[in-house]
């Protein structure tokens, strides 16, 4: 199963925003960092313009979230809208 199936996936960028600046689309947001894992939440981070967004995914179990994390741990430096086309084998 490719992470784009699981079920909300892509999240949507939060934190604290400035009016005057854009919130990135799924292909343009660039995957900066795994922040943690904490039972099913996944947070992460992702840079798009010079700027950092916040992203958390709430997983449907803890061990979904800890493979989620894995796989993200793995694909640093690819567009949020690219890491969907990722294998996550656990889901089901």
């Amino acid at each position: 199963m490719k992470i784009r199936d699981l079920p909300h996936w892509p999240p949507d960028p939060g934190g604290a925003f400035n009016a005057s600046h854009k919130s990135p689309a799924s292909d343009q947001a660039v995957l900066k960092q795994l922040v943690r894992v904490q039972d099913n939440s996944v947070t992460f981070t992702a840079t798009f313009e010079g700027k950092e967004f916040s992203y958390d995914y709430e997983a449907p179990n803890s061990k979904l979230a800890k493979d989620l994390a894995e796989v993200l741990a793995r694909n640093i430096g690819k567009t949020v809208m690219q890491l969907g086309d990722a294998d996550i084998t656990t889901w089901r």
